[in-house]
């Protein structure tokens, strides 16, 4: 097994992450498309479900941006190379790139704030 997988860390450090559906959902009388985003910790096998209206980028930001809120930041995200993940890795990159300035880095290191880094 992967050395992630076996190594004892806090709920959801190494997490996976996939979608699930499409499901449909009715509000005021009206079907719509939902999909369930799957985020999965690799140590624990504890489960964090998000509902997500399409498997766009931005879908998936906003709810990679609550599943962060609720279970605090991952130091390894897993996933397929599914288009979503990667359009949203060069997004994270691009990111990562806009704020690497030495400044930032020194706030965020004072501050323990710890970046994401999606392998894909």
């Amino acid at each position: 097994m992967p050395r992630d997988r076996i190594t004892e860390t806090p709920p959801f450090e190494v997490t996976g992450v996939d979608f699930a559906g499409p499901l449909y959902v009715k509000s005021d009388r009206v079907l719509y498309k939902a999909y369930i985003a799957l985020f999965t910790c690799a140590v624990t096998r504890a489960v964090h479900l998000e509902l997500v209206s399409s498997q766009s980028t931005e879908s998936f930001l906003l709810a990679l941006k609550r599943f962060i809120s609720r279970r605090g930041l991952c130091k390894v995200i897993d996933s397929d190379n599914a288009k979503t993940f990667k359009r949203a890795n060069q997004d994270l990159s691009e990111l990562w790139q806009a704020i690497k300035d030495p400044q930032l880095l020194e706030y965020f290191s004072g501050k323990g704030i710890i970046c994401i880094y999606c392998k894909l």
